[in-house]
């Protein structure tokens, strides 16, 4: 589906030279339900009368597959749609031996995911403290100290090996903002401070590559003014080999304008802007098909993605009533072909929902 809307406005703009600017309504599909409890196929949520007590849960979507992590009971499960464990790895109290194709182990607190057809990669943090928590473009968000290494399952949920900083378990990772996969299954792992970010690449257990894009420096001069720029995102291309960096740019403490940038790795350095956004309510969301942007806006009740292509034509406007279903907390996901997702979460479970 999303292939099909962003084609049509791909030919439009292209042939047509259109005049009116396409727009899309997506429609949400209930793709699984997680209710509330300590059964295999179930998630903890904890309430009060204000509403969440914690936010305990990480759910994300691969290749259709949904997999939640449960940090009150200290498990992930993937769930096909419809509701079906597929796999448990975690705490197996209350589980009957042979019930199901599950794995103990013993996490901390999970963190970032990310899974492939052979390897699920996990975030497995020595403790839960935080800092306060973002909302940039649909993802983590938070600053979180806890030192932590990426755990790599097998498909049938046996550990094969855990990666620090350099690889083999030595260093452990500070303030992971997210896990992202090339197209040869090589892990990125995007750490940040308050100050800097890095970048690592692994093949397997090695480091093939660390980035500290903290020493980049992105200033503009105009009509006397000096305006500083701070990264606030990076997304990987396909291809393992460039990467893209979205900048805010600021006034003192004003946010002014947005600019995105491709980043060379073989080459160490930017190779160009890729787009400038002067409205600084739209943030990049997520790189698609290594072709398009998806620029996040929030108006009202109703989230909008602005969908351009890397020279900066827009393609699409995509609206999404998300915000209308009642929940103590909603999010948005895209899966690595561009299927939009939200998950919602009430006293009785997770609701995750697809739109098309």
């Amino acid at each position: 589906m999303k292939h099909a809307f962003i084609a049509a406005g791909l030919a439009c703009v292209i042939s047509l030279g259109c005049s009116i600017l396409k727009s899309t309504s997506l429609d949400p599909r209930r793709l699984a339900f997680v209710a509330n409890g300590s059964k295999p196929g179930q998630v903890l949520v904890k309430t009060d009368d204000y509403g969440l007590e914690d936010l305990s849960m990480v759910v994300n979507v691969f290749d259709g597959r949904i997999i939640v992590a449960d940090n009150l009971l200290r498990r992930l499960q993937v769930i096909k749609p419809g509701g079906a464990v597929e796999l448990l790895v975690g705490s197996l109290k209350d589980i009957a031996p042979g019930s199901m194709r599950a794995k103990q182990f013993n996490f901390g607190a999970i963190g970032a995911m990310a899974m492939d057809d052979d390897t699920i990669y996990v975030q497995n943090k020595f403790s839960t403290i935080r800092d306060t928590v973002a909302q940039t473009g649909g993802r983590a968000e938070g600053m979180d100290f806890a030192p932590s290494y990426i755990l790599a399952f097998d498909r049938d949920g046996e550990l094969q090996y855990t990666i620090g900083q350099k690889g083999t378990p030595d260093t452990p990772f500070y303030h992971i903002d997210g896990l992202a996969l090339d197209s040869d299954g090589r892990l990125f792992v995007i750490s940040r401070s308050i100050e800097s970010w890095n970048v690592f690449r692994f093949k397997g257990k090695e480091r093939e590559v660390l980035l500290n894009l903290g020493t980049l420096e992105f200033r503009d001069r105009q009509e006397g003014e000096i305006f500083d720029g701070r990264i606030d995102s990076i997304r990987v291309f396909s291809d393992g080999e460039r990467l893209l960096i979205s900048v805010s740019y600021y006034h003192g403490l004003r946010l002014k304008y947005i600019k995105i940038f491709e980043y060379s790795i073989p080459e160490r350095k930017i190779e160009k802007m890729v787009r400038e956004i002067p409205d600084p309510r739209n943030v990049l969301f997520e790189l698609i098909d290594d072709k398009y942007l998806y620029l996040w806006n929030v108006s009202g009740d109703r989230v909008r993605f602005e969908v351009t292509n890397l020279d900066g034509s827009v393609i699409n406007n995509v609206y999404m009533d998300v915000l209308e279903k009642r929940s103590h907390y909603a999010r948005i996901v895209l899966d690595e072909s561009g299927k939009i997702y939200t998950y919602h979460v009430t006293r009785d479970g997770i609701e995750i929902l697809k739109w098309e």
